[in-house]
């Protein structure tokens, strides 16, 4: 039997573990959410730069494998390079593909249909859901009757989302220790870009174009990926793959005062009926 006094003693832990669990869960879904907007910006300093696609690829992965190498375990490396080489390679081709369709394509077009990996995902899977096929009327919807070269554009966004799915769905495939990876996949991922460059050439380098691939590699590369890292283990799986949909909405806000790119009624109507698709594919 508890005693009078210990009831209350009991009552008020109860109340602080529920408030530290609430708080502690509450500041996960805001460093997700930073994440997410975090995501957004990739497409806009993606725009900001005068050199090449891959050579963006490039030193995008090489400066974020070099800062988070030291997080390697020294013991572990052999083993990561023999296993991690396939989804290196497709995270090389989504990040091509990705930048390219940025200088196609307008950013809202681009990041909506690269957000769309999870559709490619399932459907490797053999998952057909009736919201999957809401998500591709959609992805018709935002290219029909577009001219060429943004039909193009957006071909390349999707190839950089099933390129994803494929690179997450080799992931899936392999026990491993985030922190420890991620580095390694980045320079693996930069070293396929080496016999890429050749054939397009580095652009033109100057100051902005630096600022915009150091942007690139702090802000959606550490902080976005760091979230997501950080998060995946604390929240609902479900809630941390949704994160990504911010991506295409902050994107896109963004690009309407700093490049003037206003989404037409296409686009609008498109993009929304595949995000929201996306989300309750998702939910389900």
């Amino acid at each position: 039997m508890f005693s009078k006094n210990s009831l209350p003693i009991i009552s008020r832990y109860s109340i602080l573990k529920y408030l530290t669990d609430y708080f502690h869960n509450m500041r996960d879904k805001i460093i997700l959410f930073l994440g997410g907007v975090a995501f957004g910006t990739a497409a806009i300093f993606v725009k900001f730069c005068t050199i090449t696609p891959p050579f963006i690829t490039f030193l995008r992965f090489l400066i974020a494998g070099i800062l988070l190498l030291p997080f390697v375990s020294k013991r572990r490396r052999k083993i990561i390079l023999k296993r991690f080489i396939l989804p290196s390679l497709f995270l090389s081709l989504h990040m091509l593909f990705f930048v390219s369709s940025v200088f196609l394509t307008t950013i809202a077009s681009s990041t909506i249909l690269v957000s769309t990996s999870p559709i490619f995902a399932m459907l490797f899977k053999k998952k057909i859901d009736p919201f999957i096929i809401m998500a591709i009327l959609g992805i018709f919807i935002m290219n029909f009757n577009t001219s060429f070269g943004y039909i193009f554009g957006n071909v390349l966004a999707i190839l950089s989302a099933i390129s994803f799915a494929i690179y997450t769905y080799f992931l899936s495939r392999l026990d491993y220790d985030s922190l420890s990876i991620i580095p390694i996949i980045y320079l693996i991922s930069s070293i396929f870009m080496i016999p890429v460059l050749p054939f397009y050439g580095l652009g033109d380098i100057n100051p902005i174009s630096i600022l915009a691939v150091l942007g690139l590699v702090l802000v959606p590369t550490l902080i976005g990926h760091g979230s997501v890292i950080y998060t995946a283990n604390k929240l609902p799986i479900s809630l941390v793959t949704s994160a990504e949909l911010i991506e295409p909405v902050m994107a896109t806000i963004l690009a309407i005062p700093i490049f003037h790119q206003i989404p037409d009624t296409q686009e609008l109507i498109g993009g929304t009926i595949t995000l929201i698709s996306i989300y309750f594919a998702f939910r389900r």
